[in-house]
């Protein structure tokens, strides 16, 4: 009987190794690799940049501009009167110059003198009734300290002289104010300039809603133009700028006064503002000028198209490229992280890559370190 136990546990023992080695001999399943990424590459160049200057187009405008318009309704009972060119008098329109203060029409002052005389009235009748008051007043407080008169009559007295002195502050206040509106029937020039619209006659009926002159002060001027955000930072604040008329051979020197701070959300552009001293008034309201930003030297940075330009993994504020190479006939493409220069149409300049190195321009977005790639034409 023993002797069969132990035959029996080396059988057993010889079981399990044969199990063993089968499953030894047993291959696991291997994972599909995933396929090659189709991608297009561009090679790498040299960006040339010229040293001729960035050169845009500006508009001139007023250095100030404004619609002037009346602050009460009423017909226009006059226009100020200019002699015109011919010799013969006439209204005031447009290209004739004014001074500060000039009145330039009034409205209809019958109304609003007669809303003066009426708040004038109410403010004497109201002194009047204070007066009453104050008196009575006086009388109540004097018979108050002698006990004669009982503390309600006193109280009573008292307010009636509160209530008369804010009655005569209210009819002050509606007679500066219909003062006011009678000093608003005529309608002054803010500042010098010149008249660039008239739109209103004698007799017309105008409101504070429908502007009556456009005056535009040009003693000085403003060049206006937009630049892309690579050549922002050839601008700053107080830097003087040559501006040249397309029929004028002297140029005009300004400074940069007004930098947005934010692009046009159309195209794109940062506005610049250049205030240049208008002698002679050779500048007019609606022109083009020309202008450069200065040179630039000559460099020959490596240059990729924007397209293969992609977040560096995990690290916001940093860039890198996807850089395609070819061993054995298999392409592979590897993250190169690269630092940014300035940006020309669809390239940009940037370090960290060679002339003559491949790019992944499409597909870059789709890729991880090391992931092989199919290169399509």
């Amino acid at each position: 009987m023993p002797t069969r136990h132990r035959l029996n546990a080396v059988q057993f023992i010889a079981f399990i190794a044969g199990l063993a080695s089968l499953g030894g001999c047993r291959q696991e399943p291997q994972i599909p690799s995933r396929p090659p990424t189709s991608v297009r590459l561009a090679a790498v160049t040299k960006a040339q940049t010229s040293d001729e200057g960035l050169r845009y187009s500006a508009s001139i405008i007023p250095y100030a501009q404004v619609e002037l318009a009346f602050r009460t309704s009423g017909y226009v009972a006059g226009v100020k009167q200019v002699m015109g060119a011919d010799g013969r008098i006439r209204d005031i329109g447009t290209g004739d110059y004014v001074e500060k203060g000039t009145v330039l029409a009034h409205v209809r002052r019958e109304d609003m003198e007669n809303q003066v005389a009426q708040a004038q009235a109410q403010l004497d009748q109201a002194v009047a009734q204070h007066t009453e008051a104050d008196q009575d007043f006086g009388r109540a407080k004097a018979l108050f300290l002698t006990q004669s008169l009982t503390k309600p009559d006193y109280d009573q007295s008292q307010q009636r002289f509160n209530s008369t002195l804010a009655v005569v502050d209210n009819a002050k206040a509606a007679l500066r104010q219909a003062e006011l509106t009678l000093g608003d029937s005529d309608l002054k020039a803010p500042f010098s300039g010149f008249v660039l619209n008239r739109f209103i006659e004698l007799g017309s009926l105008v409101s504070p809603s429908s502007a009556a002159f456009t005056i535009a002060d040009i003693s000085s001027a403003k060049a206006t133009f937009g630049v892309p955000d690579y050549a922002l930072k050839r601008v700053r604040l107080g830097q003087q700028l040559s501006i040249a008329l397309q029929d004028d051979v002297t140029p005009l020197v300004g400074r940069v006064t007004s930098i947005s701070p934010s692009a046009d959300p159309r195209d794109r552009v940062f506005v610049i503002e250049v205030t240049v001293a208008n002698q002679g008034g050779r500048l007019k309201p609606g022109m083009i000028a020309s202008l450069s930003l200065g040179e630039s030297p000559r460099t020959s940075d490596p240059s990729v198209p924007l397209s293969a330009i992609v977040p560096y993994p995990a690290e916001p504020g940093r860039f890198a490229v996807m850089v395609a190479q070819e061993h054995a006939g298999k392409w592979t493409a590897s993250l190169r992280e690269v630092k940014l220069g300035a940006t020309h149409e669809t390239s940009i300049a940037v370090s960290g890559v060679e002339p003559g190195e491949n790019v992944v321009t499409v597909g870059a977005q789709l890729l991880k370190d090391g992931e092989p790639i199919e290169v399509i034409p």
